[in-house]
């Protein structure tokens, strides 16, 4: 009897840690995200670039084609297919071989410099458009179109996010050698998780003219970009905010913090293991004989 008592007291302390756990884990991973090494490969058309992500699930740098073809952004190697070529054993070696991987892909590129926007007639205006709101209000970021035209001409509408309304967003353009394109790059606090981390991204423009290609920034390094003489820090002005209950303005109230795995299965083991420790407990106090009791006078 006190066996199945004991085997009891297990089982429903370990269905209870596993509920708990799976339920109510969701720890949001927060981190800034920079781009670097923005590069052209005239023979295959195609500008690469370094994506550092350090929220999410903890991805090393990765490498990111964009074809002017196509103008189609892809990842050379995606964040699973790195882990399961480079790090599914990790060593030393493993992580010398993926930096080997990324300068043999760099080898025979070449780095783009960054030019003057002003000078090249090149305007950026700012919109925004919608948000993405929790049930209890809180705003986990917001979308943004930046409308960049040249010579007064609109020539792409790029959407983005961003946290607040107000806040500044820097615009970088680095010209792209023999063609009609530029790398434009946007960097901003990218969303208000954890009071908002920097975000960068990269966008591929056509149609451009250069009249001015005297370089401003020669190599784009991982951290976040700063105002210089050659980049724009653009605000969304007040005639381009849509209101919140306008029809063409957007919001959800879904949730969407990541889920960090590996702490979830932490906790996950260290509750299974309390509560199988603690049915173990119960059940010897329950199995011990008691003491006869002292007889009476």
């Amino acid at each position: 009897m006190n066996k199945k008592i004991t085997l009891l007291s297990i089982f429903v302390l370990a269905v209870f840690s596993l509920l708990i756990s799976s339920g109510q884990v969701f720890a949001t991973v927060g981190g800034s995200t920079y781009i670097s090494q923005i590069a052209f490969n005239a023979s295959k058309n195609t500008v690469y670039y370094l994506e550092s992500n350090m929220g999410g699930k903890g991805c090393p740098s990765i490498i990111h084609a964009i074809s002017l073809t196509n103008v189609q952004d892809t990842e050379v190697k995606t964040c699973d297919e790195v882990f399961q070529q480079f790090f599914k054993n990790y060593s030393e070696e493993n992580q010398n071989k993926y930096s080997q991987f990324i300068y043999d892909t760099y080898q025979n590129l070449s780095y783009l410099g960054s030019v003057s926007l002003k000078k090249n007639n090149i305007g950026v205006n700012v919109e925004f458009i919608s948000e993405n709101v929790a049930e209890d209000g809180e705003v986990y970021w917001r979308e943004f179109d930046a409308i960049i035209s040249q010579d007064g001409k609109s020539l792409t509408r790029t959407r983005f996010r961003g946290c607040s309304k107000d806040q500044p967003h820097i615009f970088e353009g680095y010209r792209i050698p023999n063609t009609d394109s530029m790398a434009i790059l946007i960097s901003n606090k990218g969303d208000c998780f954890e009071g908002g981390y920097v975000n960068e991204s990269l966008h591929v423009i056509k149609g451009i003219k250069y009249y001015d290609t005297n370089i401003v920034r020669s190599i784009k390094e991982e951290s976040a970009t700063e105002p210089n003489t050659g980049n724009m820090v653009v605000y969304a002005t007040s005639k381009d905010v849509v209101n919140d209950n306008n029809a063409n303005s957007t919001s959800t109230t879904s949730p969407v913090p990541q889920k960090n795995s590996v702490a979830e299965i932490i906790l996950m083991v260290t509750i299974f293991v309390v509560g199988t420790t603690l049915g173990y407990v119960v059940g010897r106090k329950s199995a011990r004989p008691q003491s006869p009791s002292n007889p009476t006078n």
